[in-house]
């Protein structure tokens, strides 16, 4: 018996291919693109390849994310938040709380037995979320992948007073102007997207452990940052992008 989960982001689309137990055999995380459709397409056909199936071996199909409703394969479907909730109590069993930084929002979720028990969720604004990083990249002119290097050169950093995305581009542009180096306003960024998820997270109550995810989460540096000004530990897996493809297969096996 074979399963797959598909969680279809705005950002990046994933699969995951798991077997009756609960192992995974293989996983593909492509860009979504402009064409959704297409990106759904491309991912399950490689997870397949990768795995050495064929479609009719597949028993059951489920989808999360935000274009789970547009899936041309799931079966069914499931909220990204029970997705991901199921993906990090597979990854770390007895989890108390998720924060995940995605593409275009924030969430953290209380959970208790593998069960959601709080969630908040930040959909409004740009700011604190992987498209930030992405604005800011763009300004210094460094690729968003290699920010984290960059980052570790800062004996200090600056910190960012602006609450908007847009308005952050240009108060970047104006401490280099004033002489500040492209690590300290990483640095900068990250402290600022560690404040304001934190902020949301405190509001739950949040309890450790504490898993980290969303694609910013393979940031050496953020994370780092996290631990930092939380002086909480949080835990962050090998693929921090993969939960909700995780989650989506094991809810296709119950």
């Amino acid at each position: 018996m074979f399963v797959i989960g598909l969680d279809i982001g705005s950002t990046t689309t994933k699969a995951t291919v798991l077997n009756d137990k609960k192992k995974i055999i293989s996983y593909e995380i492509i860009p979504t693109g402009a064409n959704m459709v297409e990106a759904e397409k491309q991912v399950f056909n490689t997870v397949l390849e990768k795995a050495n199936l064929e479609r009719n071996q597949i028993t059951n199909i489920v989808s999360s994310g935000y274009g789970r409703e547009r899936s041309r394969f799931a079966k069914s479907q499931i909220t990204e938040i029970k997705a991901m909730t199921l993906g990090a109590e597979y990854l770390f069993p007895g989890v108390r709380t998720l924060i995940d930084v995605g593409g275009q929002d924030n969430k953290a979720i209380k959970i208790k037995g593998g069960k959601v028990q709080d969630f908040k969720l930040n959909d409004k604004c740009a700011a604190g979320t992987g498209r930030f990083l992405e604005l800011i990249s763009k300004v210094l002119e460094i690729p968003i992948e290699e920010m984290s290097n960059v980052a570790k050169k800062a004996r200090r950093f600056e910190s960012l007073s602006k609450t908007c995305a847009v308005f952050a581009q240009t108060e970047v542009i104006n401490l280099l102007s004033q002489g500040s180096s492209a690590a300290e306003i990483i640095q900068g960024s990250y402290e600022f997207i560690a404040k304001r998820v934190l902020s949301m997270a405190t509001s739950l109550r949040i309890e450790q452990p504490i898993v980290l995810s969303g694609g910013v989460a393979k940031s050496e540096s953020l994370v780092k940052m996290f631990n930092k000004i939380s002086s909480l530990k949080v835990k962050v897996p090998d693929e921090p992008q993969l939960l909700g493809a995780i989650g989506s297969a094991i809810h296709g096996l119950a």
